[in-house]
């Protein structure tokens, strides 16, 4: 897993598909400022966790589309127009959103051009 310093926090990028699955699954808690980043991302969950979640949804062009929390053992389809899924720690939605906009995460993930 990479990790990616931006705006005071850590940004946490699978590179296998074994990381991507795994997640935050095994672990007891999340720091309040890593975040991890699911690109074209259409489905979460969060069973087996021990902790919930806030699921930060961005668009295609990584415009912000909702914040939500999600406790242990759910399922989640992303909200209407959701592209993009990143986990933060239960009420760290909001100052991640307001503190990380999408052209500084396409930064992070190693590109200033919108993905798709």
């Amino acid at each position: 897993m990479r990790h990616v310093e931006a705006a005071g926090w850590t940004l946490e990028i699978p590179e296998t598909a074994l990381e991507r699955t795994r997640g935050l699954l095994g672990r007891s808690d999340l720091d309040p400022t890593h975040a991890l980043v699911l690109t074209r991302c259409r489905s979460i969950h969060t069973i087996g966790m021990r902790f919930a979640i806030d699921v930060v949804t961005f668009g295609r062009g990584w415009e912000l589309v909702a914040v939500r929390t999600v406790p242990p053992g759910r399922i989640v389809l992303p909200r209407r127009g959701g592209r993009h899924v990143i986990e933060v720690a239960a009420g760290r939605g909001e100052p991640f959103s307001a503190s990380l906009d999408g052209r500084t995460i396409r930064e992070a993930l190693g590109t200033d051009r919108r993905r798709t």
